[in-house]
């Protein structure tokens, strides 16, 4: 079976209530792991009490960590602000240990996944690594994933060229689309992107709006799933481990989409980004939506 392997930021978010741990990659590969798609997580923590504490997180979690070094540099912090929940804002602190990720040896299988984000690319070092991992994977994961003020739009398209799935949410698109000249709907903006970049997959995540899927057989949008928001911490990267043990597993298309939305909204009707979520739970917050 394929595995997925999580390139970037393993770090605490600190909320107002507690710290927990976060990052986009982790998360992604703690829910992942979670469903059944064996996971990995490549990236630094500081030689500090708070990396230590991360790293027996993610192993409790499943996740193989064997691919996650120690910095001189402190174990990445984020300061999150959840006044208005539904657009949670975040302070991110540098430099930190996953701005010095190593290039890794992985015995790579066809079919393996390497998924990452664009803010891990805001250092050099990270940059040149996860370049080096990109010309090895066979599969390309780009969640946009986009934290101001590191956003380069030169990193953001050598990046796109030769993925094969791209996952952004409605704001992402449309700063997409002010660059590339896209059109402003992104089922017509797929055309482009697949001709382009070579992009075989088009995920858009609108909120409380659901989803929506594009590709060359056409496009899907998902249920949506209403829930009174937490936070929205994580809930995108929970929807999107779903969609990728879907897609990985040759699930039946429209049913990816519709578990990953509910994933996603019930993390989001949850503190924190890597809430515990049984498949089980999943599968009757589904029924019951159906009701």
């Amino acid at each position: 079976m394929p595995k997925l392997y999580c390139f970037g930021e393993v770090l605490w978010d600190l909320l107002p209530s507690s710290a927990k741990p976060g990052g986009a990659p982790m998360n992604v590969a703690i829910h992942a792991q979670n469903l059944g798609l064996e996971s990995a997580v490549i990236s630094a923590i500081g030689d500090d009490e708070r990396g230590g504490r991360l790293l027996d997180i993610i192993q409790e979690r499943g996740v193989n960590t064997e691919f996650i070094t120690k910095s001189e540099h402190p174990t990445g912090t984020v300061t999150v602000d959840t006044s208005n929940p539904s657009e949670v804002s975040y302070t991110i602190d540098e430099p930190s240990a996953w701005d010095f990720i190593s290039t890794p040896e992985i015995s790579w299988e066809p079919g393996d996944l390497l998924l990452h984000g664009s803010l891990a690319t805001r250092n050099k070092d990270s940059y040149e690594a996860l370049k080096v991992l990109r010309a090895q994977a066979s599969i390309r994961v780009f969640d946009l994933n986009l934290r101001a003020p590191f956003i380069d739009s030169e990193h953001i398209l050598e990046l796109l060229e030769g993925t094969e799935i791209v996952k952004v949410n409605e704001d992402e698109y449309a700063l997409l689309a002010e660059w590339l000249q896209l059109n402003t709907d992104p089922e017509l903006g797929f055309e482009a992107m697949h001709h382009t970049f070579g992009t075989q997959e088009l995920i858009v995540t609108r909120g409380s709006q659901g989803a929506l899927w594009v590709n060359n057989l056409g496009a899907l949008q998902s249920k949506v799933f209403p829930v009174t928001v937490k936070d929205t911490v994580g809930a995108g990267d929970s929807f999107l481990a779903a969609m990728l043990f879907g897609i990985s597993h040759l699930l039946e298309p429209q049913l990816t989409l519709d578990y990953a939305a509910a994933l996603g909204a019930m993390v989001a009707s949850k503190e924190g980004a890597n809430p515990l979520i049984s498949k089980t739970e999943l599968k009757a917050f589904i029924d019951a939506s159906n009701r």
